[in-house]
């Protein structure tokens, strides 16, 4: 483990330069989290930065007042939005527009960035400044109580510095002195069912029939105390069924072809991010299935894909089918629907893609063909 700041800092520096690392990478190789990678930086001036080049890096602590934060990021313009988790990456270009409170839910609801933020499991926020050949790149970034990034935004080169820098006068922590306690990451165990024999499977098999909205979905697994793989597997062929895991490939390529409109969702315990359109490029690199769009990257580490279900939801706007990605766990990696509106059917186009995944793991042009027509 990487102990000192200065030991952190040089080490971000060399392996930043030298191995072209990513911080969640580095974060891993230090044995650290990504915010205590982030911290060390907390207390480096911008003269001290500047004499360090090529590869300037200082961060500034924020005060944890989230909804105020997001609020600000709405002066940055055009930004990238970047939310992930262990096998999942969402990135989407947009302005944060319409940002709004429910609780302690946050919502950002502008044209191109969709987000649903739970600041219930926000605990450090960062501003960073890392200097990359002869530009600046500047971001604002949100971890949980364990160290974990829920969420960071990106400013491009015709963002609003300007604003940036505001952010750093107005919001500033009091205490800029590197070094922070984070909390030891439990992974929680998959809950096992009491007794199959006292399962009420009638009533959970009727509940799920009478889901009047998607949304109902995560009270009918907390009614029952079940998680999502376990519901899929109890709920029988007719709502769920388990596809083979290259029909992830398969359905976003076969959809980029049809220009058929989707929604994907890629999130963690804080923050979950929504691309809603046509895509346009995808491909296979390295181990990653991506979408390399001009304003959307999506990225999915093939190899921890554990299960993929096609799940249909009862609403009262008719069935609603999506897929359904976990990892080993039974945790969501990402889920993706057909794009649509509450009031509206799902589009048939979309229902007979996400259908046909059944039958055919590659993008077969007679399928293809089929789908068309």
């Amino acid at each position: 483990m990487c102990g000192t700041v200065n030991d952190i800092r040089k080490s971000f520096a060399s392996l930043r330069i030298d191995k072209k690392m990513r911080h969640r990478e580095i974060a891993h190789f230090l044995q650290i989290t990504e915010a205590e990678l982030v911290d060390a930086h907390v207390g480096v001036s911008k003269l001290d930065a500047m004499q360090s080049s090529p590869n300037l890096a200082r961060a500034v602590r924020l005060k944890k007042s989230w909804p105020e934060l997001i609020q600000h990021i709405q002066l940055f313009g055009e930004v990238m939005a970047l939310t992930r988790n262990e096998y999942g990456v969402h990135e989407k270009i947009g302005s944060y527009q319409h940002v709004s409170t429910q609780g302690d839910i946050g919502l950002v609801l502008s044209e191109k960035i969709d987000l649903r933020l739970f600041y219930k499991h926000w605990e450090l926020a960062y501003m960073f400044e890392e200097g990359k050949g002869d530009s600046l790149q500047r971001s604002v970034q949100f971890f949980d109580e364990c160290g974990q990034a829920v969420h960071k935004v990106f400013l491009l080169p015709d963002s609003v510095h300007q604003a940036f820098e505001q952010m750093m006068h107005d919001w500033a922590d009091s205490n800029q002195d590197p070094g922070i306690e984070v909390q030891e990451l439990s992974k929680q165990a998959t809950d096992e069912l009491k007794s199959l024999e006292t399962f009420d499977f009638d009533s959970f098999r009727n509940d799920w029939a009478n889901l009047l909205d998607t949304h109902d979905f995560f009270g009918l697994l907390k009614k029952y105390h079940l998680n999502r793989l376990q519901a899929f597997e109890l709920i029988g062929h007719h709502y769920a069924e388990q596809l083979p895991r290259d029909a992830v490939g398969s359905l976003l390529k076969t959809a980029a072809h049809l220009n058929v409109p989707v929604m994907i969702f890629v999130g963690n315990r804080g923050a979950i991010q929504i691309h809603t359109g046509p895509i346009k490029h995808v491909l296979d690199a390295k181990g990653w299935l991506n979408v390399l769009d001009h304003d959307f990257n999506l990225h999915l580490r093939l190899n921890d894909i554990h299960k993929v279900w096609l799940v249909r939801k009862p609403t009262k706007d008719g069935i609603v089918s999506s897929m359904e990605i976990l990892d080993e766990q039974g945790d969501v990696i990402a889920l993706i629907f057909g794009k649509r509106k509450p009031g509206q059917a799902e589009l048939d186009t979309w229902r007979d893609l996400l259908e046909s995944c059944k039958n055919t793991s590659d993008p077969d042009e007679a399928v293809m063909e089929e789908l068309a027509n």
